[in-house]
């Protein structure tokens, strides 16, 4: 039985997405082994699994990585998603300051610092990888780290000094290094994720699993 899910991106980002002869289509097609259909005149992409897929969340990791590179980030930074417990997360700018072109302006500048210092400081104190792209932030991390960061980027947003931001993430990141077996993120058993086929179900299980483990954190 096959299934497909349908993503779009933005078009200047299609030729990222196929890559030079078609490499980055095939590469994500041989990590995820599900097929990409692109279509380059609107940006939609449908991803195919022909057969019962032996992670059942490839398809998922699929979308995400095709999610990712049409957020701006690089080919290889995406197929980190398809790592054991990595994950990627998408900030939406307008959520937090709504329509305003100056306000979403502002926001990418204070995310990104000046010559990327800030953006910089923040991939590197947490080991991730953050693409500002238009009205997007998007975040590559571990999976017990990306509500973190998201959570200091949403600072940065809604107008925390720097420094504030950069101790609260080292902060959380010292505590993860030294209480691992914690706050690592324990998803469901491997055999109730193959019954999940629909992603958004699926997508709904991981997260609720995840804040399982940071409200355990925070008590």
């Amino acid at each position: 039985m096959s299934s497909e899910f349908l993503v779009r991106i933005p078009l200047e980002r299609v030729a990222v997405l196929i890559g030079p002869k078609g490499s980055t289509k095939k590469k994500i097609e041989e990590l995820t082994e599900c097929k990409l259909m692109i279509d380059s005149n609107s940006g939609d992409v449908i991803i195919l699994a022909e057969e019962e897929l032996e992670d059942p969340i490839s398809m998922w990791k699929a979308r995400d990585m095709i999610k990712a590179i049409g957020r701006g980030f690089s080919p290889q930074n995406a197929y980190k998603i398809n790592n054991p417990g990595w994950g990627f997360d998408l900030i939406q700018i307008r959520e937090f300051v709504g329509t305003s072109p100056n306000a979403s302006r502002e926001v990418r500048s204070r995310v990104i610092g000046k010559n990327g210092r800030t953006r910089n400081i923040i991939e590197q104190s947490t080991g991730s990888n953050v693409s500002i792209f238009g009205n997007t932030i998007g975040i590559i991390a571990e999976f017990n780290k990306v509500q973190y960061i998201r959570e200091g980027i949403i600072k940065l947003i809604n107008g925390a000094k720097h420094n504030t931001v950069y101790k609260y993430l080292e902060q959380r990141m010292r505590e993860l290094k030294g209480d691992k077996d914690k706050l690592w993120v324990k998803h469901a058993d491997e055999e109730d994720l193959v019954s999940i086929t629909d992603l958004d179900e699926l997508e709904k299980v991981v997260f609720e699993e995840e804040e399982k483990a940071k409200e355990q954190n925070d008590e």
